[in-house]
């Protein structure tokens, strides 16, 4: 995303404009980080290791908006694990991450950044109902 863009983004989540975000998001894309299950090395099943967090008992699904943004989220965090533990990445265009949303989740946007975001859960149903 680009400085604007995000800037209008941040605007549309605070006045909480969901057809707006959605819009915004259809053109957009995320990078999710899922560490790599050793035992499961089957493809479909690495969205269940896809990062997420609970923030103000909000359950937040993790993604970025820039390669850059989710590498940095990574070296801040390599003393977390084990050397031989794969992190891999997913691009996903902003419909594909609305469809596939884990239910009663939100998104946390660009953690441990200069401008991370948060889409509240009752925000983001509110999207995924827009009608594109």
């Amino acid at each position: 995303m680009s400085e604007s863009f995000e800037s209008q983004f941040v605007d549309a989540v605070e006045k909480r404009d969901a057809a707006l975000v959605r819009q915004m998001m259809a053109q957009a894309e995320f990078v999710l980080l899922a560490v790599a299950d050793d035992e499961d090395d089957s493809e479909e099943d690495g969205a269940a290791n896809v990062f997420s967090t609970e923030v103000d008992g909000m359950d937040l699904l993790v993604a970025f908006t820039s390669d850059e943004a989710a590498r940095n989220f990574i070296d801040l965090r390599r003393d977390q694990y084990e050397e031989d533990e794969e992190i891999g990445g997913y691009i996903l265009g902003g419909e594909t991450l609305l469809e596939y949303m884990p239910p009663e989740h939100g998104l946390y946007l660009n953690p441990d950044t200069e401008s991370p975001m948060v889409v509240d859960q009752e925000l983001l149903a509110l999207v995924q109902k827009v009608q594109v």
